[in-house]
């Protein structure tokens, strides 16, 4: 077997790979949209942060905030100025325009806890470029909260991940063995499939970032995800591998059980690795092939 056709293979097996984690990650959206979880994990925060006299519900009411969302939805992000906005808001809580002396003095009788009352009254006390600096302040700080629950939304993610990556290519048959297998014995689809994969790999490209995604409603959002779910389905079905559970004779060898769980092991780690890796991983050896990168338009 030459280095084009080991090449091929390889390509067509990390294509089988990206799809797996792309269904995983898909399907992990689709949970999280359904159960609202990031709205809830913001709400969670506000409500521990600003406990007293319930001032965590009083900023999800907020104009501002309320009205970066669909209607009938709760934020699941709020921009740091927003958030600097809100909270200089509550704390002037009059309709005069504030300067550094009357917030100062408005901190003070605030409903803010405690903890916040004196980082603000330092923040103020520090500022040499006036308001804008305490704003930086307060958007510094609640862009550094945001980042730890972040880190924790994902770590629930990733559980959620694993769990979903089991279960797809358990209902799926993808067993990494059998496709090598299959992918060495047949170089003629292989390279097919390694051709096809060339061609079109800009169009399968994860989207990382959504784009304000409070702006749509959660049933658009599902109905988004879903669609993307039947463009993963096609993809495996045209890739005409090996998938799926067939009947057999009923007998297996202990060899064979051995192959068929490290099979499927292997492509369970592979969907938990995540669809960013392989794409890029695929996009090297589709450049390694000699296709090249596309042309942006």
């Amino acid at each position: 077997m030459d280095f084009s056709s080991i090449l091929n293979l390889v390509i067509g097996l990390v294509f089988i790979y990206f799809l797996i984690a792309l269904a995983c990650s898909t399907i992990q959206e689709l949970i999280a949209h359904y159960l609202d979880l990031r709205a809830k994990n913001l709400e969670k925060w506000l409500k521990d942060t600003f406990r007293e006299n319930s001032l965590g519900e009083k900023f999800l009411e907020h104009r501002l905030i309320d009205g970066l969302t669909a209607q009938g939805r709760k934020a699941s992000y709020i921009p740091a100025k927003v958030f600097s906005g809100v909270l200089l808001d509550f704390i002037n809580n009059t309709d005069v325009p504030y300067d550094l002396e009357s917030l100062r003095k408005a901190v003070k009788t605030s409903e803010l806890p405690e903890d916040l009352k004196r980082r603000l009254s330092q923040s103020i006390a520090e500022a040499e470029n006036g308001l804008e600096d305490v704003r930086r302040d307060i958007e510094g700080w609640f862009n550094d909260c945001m980042d730890r629950i972040s880190g924790t939304y994902k770590k629930k993610a990733q559980f959620f991940i694993i769990i979903i990556s089991v279960c797809v290519v358990l209902l799926l048959n993808v067993d990494t063995i059998n496709m090598v297998q299959y992918l060495y014995n047949h170089p003629a689809e292989t390279e097919a499939l390694a051709d096809q994969i060339s061609e079109n790999i800009s169009e399968w490209e994860p989207k990382l970032e959504e784009t304000n995604p409070d702006s749509t409603s959660t049933e658009k959002q599902i109905e988004i995800k879903l669609e993307e779910l039947k463009g993963i389905q096609a993809s495996l079905d045209a890739s005409q591998l090996p998938l799926g559970w067939q009947k057999g004779d009923g007998q297996i060898s202990f060899n064979e059980l051995i192959n068929k769980i490290l099979g499927l092991l292997f492509t369970i780690v592979a969907g938990i690795v995540g669809a960013p890796f392989w794409f890029q991983t695929l996009n090297k050896l589709v450049n390694l092939r000699g296709v090249g990168e596309k042309p942006k338009s």
